[in-house]
């Protein structure tokens, strides 16, 4: 899967004639994955719908809503939901290589070497780049790129 086009016919039902994805195509593969997990886990007469895609502050950003599904599937899907903003921090936003969260200048994105560059500035990695996030029961988790998994971790010094 390489485009827009391709992911758009491969999930009709999902994303509507027209829908416009906000993002460049290198988080394809990323959104592929997320729409394969709601196509396997939405039951029937279950209804989903896609608001907006698009990169925000740098990351993949996917607003949608649901009703009328089970509480496995709401459980899947938020799931889903974590797991592909994460990726996002660890792929170029262009190309789909591994990538790194990055300054531009004070636009944040995320990109590999092949596209650190563009109009004349280097995007330059953050230091600590961790996708950290604290779960509603307090736990903190981190996502590592190289399982491909969230993991349990201390607070950050930051949250303290």
């Amino acid at each position: 899967m390489k485009t827009f086009d391709d992911l758009k016919a491969k999930y009709p039902r999902l994303l509507r004639t027209g829908f416009i994805i906000e993002c460049h195509e290198g988080w394809v593969g990323i959104l592929d994955d997320y729409f394969a997990v709601i196509g396997r886990e939405m039951p029937d007469g279950a209804v989903y719908e896609i608001r907006q895609i698009k990169e925000k502050l740098g990351s993949l950003r996917i607003y949608d809503s649901s009703y009328n599904e089970t509480l496995s599937s709401v459980r899947a899907v938020t799931d889903a939901h974590a797991l592909a903003e994460a990726r996002s921090y660890y792929t170029c936003e262009y190309c789909g290589k591994p990538g790194v969260w990055s300054n531009r200048r004070g636009y944040l994105t995320t990109v590999c070497e092949d596209h650190a560059v563009r109009d004349g500035y280097r995007a330059e990695p953050y230091v600590d780049s961790d996708y950290t996030y604290r779960e509603t029961d307090g736990t903190w988790r981190r996502y590592d790129p190289d399982l491909d998994a969230f993991i349990e971790v201390e607070a950050p010094d930051w949250s303290r």
